[in-house]
């Protein structure tokens, strides 16, 4: 250990050593040197001598050095010393000062040794700093009193001494007495002299050749010291000797440490930092020049290193001057920690270059075989994971089968929708749009875009068949004809629902031809025409109509036949009603009269011998007004039919679509109302019907996700009219649809 110099011993009016704070600058000098010694440079930490505070609480305190050589105060140099001691004091406190801020940035949850350094560096004036071998050391550091000297030791106080006593009369024979004794010491102290000046000669010389040495080795440097220790106890003299031997033995040690620092090779980023703090040496010595030159040669090949990493960041993706870089890295052995990162990073540039070798044919032969993309995805995972595969040449491969892999994916998502969009032509038209951004004729979108084509082209045949089943009305000819068109799609699903709707209307239409087959078997059977108008009375349904226009004239016969031969019953004998009814029935000609007729002649017989009378017909008698009592009102048509249906919206939505009421007569009015589930209602923007006839109908929004049409019913007889309704968003994307159908009951009789 480095012997310390003692400097100065002041008195201060602070507290005594045992009440000191903890946190006070003097009593944490051991951490403020630690942490000075972590990040700066020895000299630096040097600055601050030592405080060794007197445990008697009188303040004192001594102030020691570690450095070696004789304090001086600042102001007893001359001029060009002082600046020069300033000049380094201020780069020592600057530098302090800067790692402080460092450290309060950097660990702002310790923040107890940015405080401690900020505290230390106050300045405490000129009067405190003192010169050790050229190197600026301070005292009364941290903000305190600059202090004072203490009395000399054995100083009477002035107060007490009293005045000189008389001189006795026997002080002369005494004096004589004690020159003769000078006399003879006088003798021995010239020996002594000469035995003194001898010791200093031999001890000079020993320095110089031990200075000579320049540290190398330290043995002879380390022996004087332990010589003066014995000749001199006391510090008494050869102070310049001892002096010249502790300071060489303090360079000798700093120089140690260096070279220690040196050998356990220190990363190159720690270079700069050693250089600086070797600049605080003298250079042109040995041991720091052959140190200087070491340091320079490390610093020399770490900048080396630096340019071919730099190199091989620039040159990742070109392989050839990747293995160019190779052969000039080979070369080199040092520094060997940035080496082997820079070997590692070019073995993981020449790793991604044989990858990329490999995967390139193998990602051509897997072309647009979505299962081999993604066995080929799995193997390479974890290459990619270990190596750099956002630059190239990996990041090539990578986009490519990335890009590949979004067509499969791309290809499963449409796959699946279009299976589970089979029955609605809507969502397929929305699949048709997607698939349109992307390269259709590309597989494995080729294969996908074929059945779509078919799938869309069967939904335009759907629609044709739609309009045309709305457009048919009732009529059974060109019903018949769709059912003959959808003769081709009787397996295919997606025309089951009009397959489903056309079924009970062809039923209605076979069922009318049946009803005028059994009206043209009639013949004169009244019984069955009745029971035929009685089923006939409830079917509004235009196909109906043939059937009722043929069972007219039966019904008309049937009621002449009624009533005549009601008039044939009523008349008796009466020849007067009997003539009468003989002259109204040579007005018919219809040949079902015939049994009437037979009766008649058979019951007019005895009326005819008298001559004929003049018959007076008499206007049959009126029938009375109906009877109307006060405070009624007459009866009025049946109303409407009430009631409302509901049906489901498909698509990108739920939600229904309402038709309320679900029949009418021609004119009844008709609510259609479309309601969309949130969060879906948010992005429509308009509602507009799809029927045929009325392509551009919009809904009005009448609430968050209500839209709402008043309309009529309008139709000349009994049919179904289909309803269907589309939501857009504000692009024009149809978002879902809705269908639905309603009855009307044609007008009212």
């Amino acid at each position: 250990m480095t012997p310390s110099v003692r400097i100065l011993t002041l008195i201060y009016a602070g507290p005594p050593a045992d009440r000191l704070a903890p946190d006070h600058p003097w009593q944490q000098f051991d951490a403020l040197g630690r942490t000075l010694r972590r990040h700066l440079p020895g000299a630096t930490a040097a600055v601050f001598a030592r405080p060794e505070i007197a445990v008697d609480g009188s303040g004192t305190i001594i102030w020691t050095s570690e450095l070696a050589g004789q304090p001086r105060p600042l102001s007893d140099l001359p001029d060009e010393e002082q600046a020069a001691a300033r000049r380094i004091l201020s780069d020592h406190l600057n530098a302090i000062s800067h790692l402080a801020d460092e450290l309060a940035r950097r660990e702002p949850e310790d923040p107890e040794p940015g405080r401690l350094l900020t505290r230390a560096v106050v300045y405490p004036g000129d009067e405190a700093v003192y010169v050790i071998g050229g190197a600026p050391v301070l005292i009364s550091w941290g903000g305190t009193d600059p202090g004072r000297p203490p009395p000399a030791a054995g100083a009477p106080d002035p107060a007490t001494v009293p005045s000189p006593p008389r001189r006795p009369a026997w002080i002369m024979p005494l004096l004589g007495l004690i020159a003769l004794a000078a006399l003879g010491l006088g003798i021995g102290l010239g020996v002594w002299l000469w035995q003194a000046q001898e010791t200093e000669e031999g001890l000079r010389e020993d320095l110089a050749v031990a200075l000579a040495y320049q540290c190398d080795p330290v043995a002879p440097l380390v022996a004087l010291a332990s010589r003066l220790e014995r000749i001199d106890r006391e510090d008494a003299r050869y102070a310049d000797i001892r002096m010249a031997v502790l300071t060489e033995i303090g360079i000798c040690e700093e120089a140690a440490l260096f070279t220690e620092r040196l050998a356990t090779e220190p990363p190159c980023d720690h270079l700069p930092t050693l250089d600086q703090e070797l600049a605080f040496y003298d250079l042109e010595r040995e041991p720091f020049l052959a140190l200087k030159a070491d340091l320079d040669r490390r610093i020399s090949a770490c900048s080396r290193v630096a340019g071919l990493a730099e190199r091989l960041d620039a040159v990742a993706g070109d392989c050839l001057a990747v293995a160019e870089l190779e052969q000039e890295i080979a070369a080199l052995d040092e520094p060997k920690r940035e080496l082997a990162v820079l070997r590692l990073g070019l073995d993981r540039a020449l790793a991604a270059c044989r990858l990329a070798e490999t995967l390139g044919p193998q990602l051509a032969e897997a072309a647009d075989d979505c299962a081999a993309l993604r066995s080929l995805t799995r193997e390479t995972a974890p290459a990619f994971a270990d190596l750099d595969a956002s630059r190239p040449p990996l990041s090539e491969i990578r986009d490519a089968l990335q890009d590949a892999l979004t067509r499969c994916d791309l290809a499963d998502h449409l796959e699946g929708e279009l299976a589970r969009s089979q029955d609605d032509c809507l969502a397929l038209a929305g699949l048709d749009e997607t698939l349109s951004r992307h390269d259709r004729e590309r597989e494995p979108l080729a294969t996908l875009a074929g059945r779509l084509a078919i799938a869309m082209r069967q939904c335009a045949d759907l629609n044709d068949l739609e309009q045309g089943f709305a457009e048919a009305n009732g009529d059974c000819d060109r019903l018949q004809a769709l059912a003959d068109g959808l003769d081709v799609y009787r397996n295919n699903l997606r025309f089951l629902d009009i397959r489903t709707r056309l079924a009970p209307e062809l039923a209605l239409c076979s069922e009318a031809d049946a009803l005028e087959e059994q009206i043209a078997a009639i013949g004169g059977d009244c019984t069955k025409a009745r029971e035929l108008a009685a089923s006939l009375a409830d079917r509004g349904d235009p196909r109906f109509a043939k059937a009722r226009k043929a069972l007219e004239a039966p019904i008309a016969d049937c009621d002449r036949i009624d009533r005549y031969t009601r008039r044939l019953a009523e008349a008796g004998a009466d020849c007067t009603r009997l003539v009468a009814l003989e002259r109204d029935l040579k007005r018919e000609s219809a040949p079902t009269l015939r049994p009437v007729r037979q009766a008649l002649g058979e019951r007019i017989g005895p009326c005819r011998p008298p001559p004929p009378k003049p018959v007076v017909v008499q206007a049959p008698p009126k029938a009375p007004p109906p009877e109307i009592k006060i405070g009624t009102k007459p009866t009025p048509p049946p109303p409407p039919p009430q009631g409302s249906g509901s049906f489901a919206m498909r698509g990108d939505c739920t939600g229904r679509l309402t038709i309320e009421p679900t029949s009418g007569w021609d004119g009844d009015r008709v609510r259609h109302i479309v309601t969309i589930d949130p969060p879906a209602s948010e992005r429509v923007a308009r509602v507009t019907s799809t029927n045929p006839g009325c392509r551009n109908c919009a809904l009005r929004k009448i609430g968050r996700n209500t839209w709402r049409g008043d309309l009529f019913y309008g139709c000349r007889g009994r049919g179904i009219v289909q309803v269907s309704y589309a939501a857009y968003d504000a692009s024009g994307r149809m978002i879902c649809s809705g269908k639905g159908s309603d009855l009307c009951l044609g007008r009212r009789r």
